[in-house]
């Protein structure tokens, strides 16, 4: 049976790699997709920390405020005049500063001792403006917490009357616990790739032979059955297999050449987490090739399978926005259900936490019995009429 498997498994192989195009569609996105949105994540929270350092403020009526702005180069910020129509142009985009709108009464309103107003004018819907907007926000906080202080001291009132509190952060976290969450790309595109890598495949050699009645006459040989269930999917399971270890590879290529300094210290995915992901992944990719593959066999025309093969894509790709985002906690029982169990693993895998060999065994486990049942059904299903000849 072992030597029938081998030829069906260089039949289908060979088949498969004719199809230069799917194949060149399938192997460029994993080579691709993933580490090009890694990178862009990257420049973007790289962009946003350096508008977030800058030590400037745009401003409009600063001479209302001569205090303000002895604080502001006290503190070594820089003023820059806002433009006259400055508003306009935040409502239109094409200013993505926030801007310090100070009144005419600002000075006088201070001098009597009452609460003066300070407005942020920005546009709250455009990300670039949050960084300026919390700058400012900063600044005039410990522009009023010195005016509190000078009010206190005027007044013959002890200063430390308006800090009884001292708050510190004390991060617990290390830098690879920090840039998990940043990472969580590529827990997904694996999940993705170990279900697109095996679609395709996984249709034709099913649903495709059965389309184009090539799927009779190769039953008709005098072969068991199981040998060719078993070589149709072991060409499928290494297209999966191929395309997860090309994207957790290009992942791991992709951290290397993050411009920051400082976000190079967070995305931490080396070969130690590439082997890793892959000793959870691989069998995963197995499993979820010989679900395809009985799903399309209900399929009557490619298309048809097509359609059943998007569902399980759709899940799998739900799978990762719920742990993402819902306070969903980790439990032994996730470790049963595929994907999921992927996902929380790989998850504490980008933390640094401790893994366990259970963390390995369990889904391995899962994903060969679920693998197994998936091959015996479909075994099954090509010895009945209907699923052969029916069109």
């Amino acid at each position: 049976m072992i030597r029938v498997a081998l030829i069906v498994f260089k039949k289908e192989l060979s088949d498969g790699l004719r199809d230069r195009r799917t194949l060149a569609t399938i192997f460029i996105t994993a080579l691709l997709m993933g580490p090009v949105s890694l990178l862009l994540l990257a420049n973007f929270i790289s962009g946003f920390e350096h508008k977030g350092e800058l030590r400037q403020i745009m401003v409009d009526g600063l001479e209302h405020a001569p205090a303000l702005a002895n604080f502001l180069e006290r503190n070594d910020f820089t003023a820059v005049p806002a433009p006259a129509d400055y508003e306009d142009e935040i409502r239109t985009g094409k200013l993505q500063e926030a801007v310090l709108a100070i009144p005419a009464d600002f000075t006088t309103k201070l001098a009597r001792g009452e609460t003066a107003q300070i407005h942020i004018v920005l546009d709250e819907s455009r990300n670039d403006a949050q960084p300026s907007a919390r700058r400012a926000e900063a600044i005039l906080h410990a522009f009023a917490r010195e005016l509190e202080l000078l009010r206190a001291i005027d007044r013959g009132v002890g200063p430390e009357l308006f800090h009884p509190l001292e708050i510190r952060h004390l991060n617990t976290a290390t830098p690879k616990q920090q840039g998990a969450f940043l990472l969580f790309l590529i827990p997904m595109f694996a999940l993705i790739g170990a279900v697109v890598g095996s679609m395709s495949a996984a249709i034709d050699t099913t649903a495709g032979e059965r389309e184009r009645g090539s799927l009779e006459p190769l039953l008709m040989n005098p072969v068991d059955l199981r040998a060719l269930v078993l070589g149709k999917w072991s060409a499928v399971a290494t297209q999966a297999c191929a395309v997860v270890i090309l994207t957790l590879a290009s992942f791991a290529l992709a951290t290397q050449l993050v411009p920051s300094e400082k976000l190079a210290t967070l995305f931490q995915f080396g070969f130690p987490e590439f082997f890793r992901f892959s000793a959870l992944m691989l069998p995963f990719a197995c499993m979820i090739s010989a679900l395809q593959m009985l799903v399309a066999t209900y399929g009557r025309s490619f298309k048809e399978a097509q359609t059943y093969a998007s569902y399980i894509a759709l899940v799998i790709n739900f799978v990762p926005l719920i742990t993402l985002f819902s306070s969903l906690r980790q439990a032994s029982w996730q470790l049963l259900v595929p994907a999921l169990a992927q996902q929380v693993v790989l998850a504490r895998v980008l933390r640094g936490d401790q893994v366990g060999m259970a963390d390995y065994l369990v889904p391995l486990a899962v994903a060969l019995f679920l693998g197994f049942i998936c091959l015996t059904s479909l075994t099954r299903l090509l010895r009945r009429e209907q699923i052969v000849f029916g069109r």
